[in-house]
């Protein structure tokens, strides 16, 4: 008797555990952002972050990317420099896809920089992927902008930015 239940005991609790396991651990293996409200935020934000400058490359005439670059807390990447954006034109629709290294699972904000002031389209903590996208409603040079709020650094092994 004593054999039965510590059989049902031990069924119990494993399957206790399961139920525990699907519901605490979610799958963010990729995580297809969804654009979030624009929130216009002043350059005093700016000030305050590590910038730098990541030159991208053309792949084609509207594909554009950038590899293995370690992204710490506290830093903002530029993508294109800081005084030259990509030329985008209203009805454009930009698209995000970064494949990451993380230290778990990390902190990570996209967002663009359009006449000096800074707009966040994505910010959530991601693990190997994160995919965003937005559509211009303005002409301009637009400075995308990769933000690093992780305790530890990640590093974006792959970075495409796709104009459609």
């Amino acid at each position: 008797m004593k054999n039965y239940l510590f059989s049902i005991i031990v069924v119990a609790l494993l399957g206790i555990s399961a139920l525990a396991i699907l519901l605490v651990n979610k799958d963010t293996s990729e995580k297809e952002a969804e654009e979030t409200n624009e929130v216009k935020i002043d350059d005093e934000f700016l000030k305050n972050w590590n910038k730098i400058n990541i030159t991208l490359k053309e792949k084609s005439r509207n594909n554009h990317y950038f590899e293995n670059e370690d992204l710490n807390n506290g830093d903002i990447f530029l993508l294109n420099g800081e005084s030259q954006g990509l030329k985008l034109k209203e009805g454009d629709n930009v698209l995000v896809d970064l494949t990451i290294i993380p230290d778990g699972l990390s902190h990570t904000g996209v967002g663009y920089i359009l006449n000096g002031k800074y707009t966040e389209i994505f910010s959530a903590p991601v693990s190997d992927k994160l995919t965003t996208s937005f559509d211009v409603k303005v002409d301009g040079e637009y400075i995308i902008c990769i933000v690093g709020g992780n305790a530890n650094f990640i590093t974006i092994t792959n970075g495409l930015i796709s104009i459609d």
